[in-house]
């Protein structure tokens, strides 16, 4: 009963490790103007949180450096996308 249980979660974990990381899309300025400040905050803290896990996942069978690194730089552009329209809206946090 342990085996194969143990292979089912060694086989899950590695399939995981593999999958490609997802990469955000830039947001348009009609979606930009449509949230909230709210909506700002929650949307940056979900962006900073994957570039955290993005940067920290150095698993032997991961994905690839380039998948990596182009999911951060788009996550990074929408957070900068983000913090320019919390600004012109004078959202304020915390």
């Amino acid at each position: 009963m342990r085996k194969p249980l143990l292979l089912l979660v060694g086989a899950c974990t590695l399939l995981a490790a593999c999958a490609a990381p997802p990469v955000v899309a830039p947001l348009s300025d009609a979606q930009l103007e449509a949230m909230s400040c709210r909506q700002i905050g929650r949307e940056s803290d979900k962006l900073n949180l994957q570039v955290d896990q993005l940067r920290g996942n150095n698993a032997v069978f991961g994905p690839p450096e380039d998948q990596k690194r182009a999911a951060i730089t788009a996550a990074q552009h929408r957070l900068q996308q983000l913090r320019t329209q919390s600004v012109k809206k004078l959202c304020t946090f915390g």
